[in-house]
């Protein structure tokens, strides 16, 4: 995705914890629904903790909501949505890159590395606003008509030729 909802935060200069407000500007809002391939994104707000965790690391909490206009994937009409989704995200910059991944869907993520001195907050905000998207919106009322599967009988098989040809007296 190259749009982005860019919104540092130095965690060096983090004290005690710091609370953020997040809006998409307009221009934000039109490059992000063309990136996430979606007809618009009416609105995109994020509430944002950033607190210390263990140290040197952070824990970043909050809420992201929107509003969204996508294409019916049956009739491509647009279809309005609304997305609000909660997130959670641990880094640290002790954390060990490792190639076996655990995922246990009772107990949190894992915490993630943190390489730098600054943690993108708009940029998880926009993880999990993509993740909350309708990945097949349908307009009211509307089904997928079945469509009926051409079973092949009329058509004879090659093999009943060849079948054929080997049973035909000489």
């Amino acid at each position: 995705m190259t749009a982005r909802l860019s919104r540092p935060v130095n965690v060096n200069r983090l004290g005690e914890g710091k609370t953020l407000s997040i809006e998409a500007s307009a221009e934000e809002c039109a490059a992000l629904a063309e990136a996430l391939d979606i007809l618009a994104i009416d609105s995109l707000t994020a509430e944002v903790s950033v607190k210390p965790w263990r140290g040197d690391g952070v824990r970043v909490e909050g809420v992201v909501r929107g509003t969204v206009s996508q294409a019916c994937v049956v009739t491509l009409e647009p279809v309005p949505g609304a997305v609000e989704e909660r997130f959670e995200r641990r880094l640290h910059p002790d954390v060990v890159e490792s190639e076996d991944i655990v995922v246990d869907p009772d107990q949190p993520d894992p915490p993630e590395r943190m390489d730098t001195h600054e943690v993108d907050v708009g940029a998880i905000a926009l993880e999990h606003f993509a993740l909350g998207l309708d990945p097949y919106p349908r307009a009211p009322g509307v089904e997928f008509e079945a469509v009926e599967e051409d079973t092949g009988e009329d058509d004879p098989s090659p093999f009943a030729a060849l079948a054929a040809l080997k049973n035909k007296p000489s």
